[in-house]
């Protein structure tokens, strides 16, 4: 679970409830996060710890627990949205008031409340900061764009975080993506919408950040995953505000989106009562007639992900009409579906509803599935799946969106993870990159098929052609690039290419296909990245064909044009291809 910041634990407290209380003090917390076991807790006044010895807490109609009673093998319940009194027999604070919470859940959770008249809360503008903050954002962009593993091809922020993408919606000629973005960080928190605008998705403006965390509002922790819609001719975001978990909405009065006015309320204050629910987010909302309806991404405790679906007329008032589709974790076959589901994205392709779910589990976001099926009376029915929408290891790609554009084509992106640790990202200024645009299809197998946005071969310059009879190495002077790897029948040995470095002779990543397990591998081991297998069954008189982009520290390979494997590799220095096999490469430097 990623670390709560200060400012938002602060709001377990109950303003005012401070207050003297016999030869101590009271205050009061209303946990309004999510249930959770306390297994500890401690108080400190000005700095000088109370005696866990005078700590006592009292839920209503219940008799006080002392602190000092409280332990793993017996820990105090504390549940959602009722208060809960503290009592402490020490001097009241005159300063501050410092709260430590140990919880099985989350770990240790401590934050302190500013009790002197007039205190700062920490949330008034700091000009000399604000400078200060922009001038290392600079300076990180600058470095970013010198960074040989920075992206030019696929879009990312010009510094610092990046996670899902967001509000993707075509809107008066040009394309708008917003996206989960930190801008102070390279690192996850203080999460905000960023925002840019492109007329072909390929070549992107960056605009102002679109939505940023009110302190006094419900997004204060952070402005975490949504969609975009066209309600009554107004661009309307819905999106999830976070500790505890809502739906949030905001409105652009201005034609460039550059401006955003947020609903002064959560448009869903809470998840739908008697649920027992893991997760409450990212709203997915389209239009039905004169109705709207929208899924979000949740899971049942103890049975597995879920996701639940609503109804309103207004996108303000929402009805809760059931769960949509719900998973089962104590099932592994064919693929395990875990215990949460984030992101859902469903939507009609062609004669069939398909769904999109971003899969967790304990260790938190795991890799991106889908079904195909029917949508009837609020329910969704699968017919194929699940299925890997990406076979990249370790979830590379991750909380897709798709949309409509100009043409009717449902394009889809996706966040491409890091596979550096966190200390590198840091060092490196900026973290995260967004994917390609694809184009989805229904396939006769059934399946979705991705193809990479046919407008890309407009980027196109310096053809080379490689095969084993003229040239087995050739260097790659500049990226991004274009690779097609033709195989003119399925090969009987190992065949594919490899990608060295001139700076190491131990760095490398390997594309090929296995005959003997009928693999398809993608295998960045040894350039600080991990090893892809896809099974295929090629047919043996048909030409099998890589699509291969290759962008900074980013690569996506799609076979046949229709399965992509996405990958994160950190080479150093300038690449070389080198053939192995009956392989034709071809080989285009991409200009942006």
């Amino acid at each position: 679970m990623p670390a709560i910041p200060e400012f938002v634990l602060r709001k377990l407290f109950v303003p005012g409830s401070l207050a003297p209380c016999g030869s101590g003090f009271k205050f009061e917390m209303n946990n309004t996060f999510a249930p959770v076991t306390l297994l500890g807790l401690g108080i400190s006044a000005d700095e000088k710890s109370a005696d866990v010895q005078s700590i006592t807490l009292s839920l209503p109609g219940h008799e006080a627990v002392p602190a000092a009673a409280i332990h793993e093998q017996q820990p105090f319940s504390l549940p959602v949205n009722v208060i809960v009194s503290v009592q402490v027999l020490a001097s009241e604070p005159k300063n501050k008031l410092t709260i430590q919470a140990l919880t099985r859940e989350a770990g240790l959770l401590q934050f302190s409340i500013p009790v002197k008249s007039g205190a700062k809360t920490g949330l008034s503008r700091n000009p000399v900061k604000e400078f200060s903050q922009q001038l290392t954002n600079y300076f990180r962009a600058q470095r970013a764009r010198r960074d040989p593993q920075h992206p030019r091809l696929h879009f990312t922020p010009p510094a610092n975080w990046m996670n899902d993408p967001n509000g993707l919606i075509f809107w008066q000629g040009n394309v708008h993506l917003f996206y989960q973005t930190n801008p102070l960080e390279p690192a996850w928190g203080n999460i905000h919408w960023g925002h840019a605008v492109s007329k072909d998705m390929l070549h992107w403006r960056h605009l102002p950040l679109a939505l940023s965390p009110d302190p006094n509002g419900a997004d204060a922790g952070g402005c975490f995953s949504g969609c975009a819609v066209i309600h009554e001719g107004i661009p309307t975001l819905l999106y999830t505000g976070v500790y505890p978990e809502v739906q949030c909405l905001a409105m652009s009065p201005s034609p460039n989106l550059v401006r955003w006015q947020k609903h002064p309320q959560p448009v869903i204050p809470a998840p739908p009562p008697g649920l027992s629910v893991e997760g409450f987010r990212d709203p997915c909302v389209w239009k039905e007639g004169r109705e709207w309806l929208m899924t979000l991404g949740s899971g049942i405790k103890d049975v597995g992900g879920a996701v639940l679906l609503y109804r309103s007329q207004d996108l303000r008032s929402w009805s809760y009409a059931g769960i949509l589709f719900q998973g089962d974790a104590l099932s592994h076959h064919p693929l395990w579906t875990g215990t949460m589901w984030e992101c859902p994205s469903f939507f009609p392709l062609e004669d069939k509803w398909v769904l999109i779910l971003s899969v967790c589990g304990p260790e938190g976001g795991l890799y991106t599935i889908y079904y195909t099926g029917q949508f009837t009376t609020d329910r969704f029915i699968p017919d194929n799946g699940p299925h890997l929408l990406d076979t990249g290891a370790g979830g590379c790609y991750y909380a897709p969106q798709t949309f409509l554009d100009e043409k009717g084509r449902r394009i889809i992106f996706g966040w491409l993870r890091e596979a550096r640790s966190a200390a590198d990202q840091a060092r490196a200024g900026w973290s995260g990159a967004m994917s390609l645009p694809r184009v989805l299809t229904l396939g006769n197998d059934g399946r979705v098929h991705l193809a990479p946005l046919e407008a890309l071969s407009t980027l196109r310059q310096e053809h080379e052609r490689l095969n084993l009879s003229n040239l087995k190495s050739r260097p790659i002077r500049d990226v991004p690039l274009e690779l097609l790897v033709t195989f003119p029948r399925p090969p009987e040995t190992w065949s594919g290419i490899t990608l060295t470095s001139d700076a190491s002779s131990g760095e490398r990543i390997k594309i090929g296909f296995d005959p003997d397990r009928s693999l398809v591998v993608t295998d960045c081991t040894q350039a600080g990245g991990l090893l892809s297998e896809t099974p295929i069954s090629p047919d043996p008189d048909q030409t099998l064909t890589f699509h291969i982009f290759i962008d900074g520290s980013t690569l996506e390979v799609y076979i046949q044009d229709r399965l992509p494997v996405s990958a994160r590799f950190y080479l150093t220095g300038k690449l070389q291809v080198h053939c192995a096999g009956p392989v034709l490469v071809d080989i285009w430097k991409l200009i942006i």
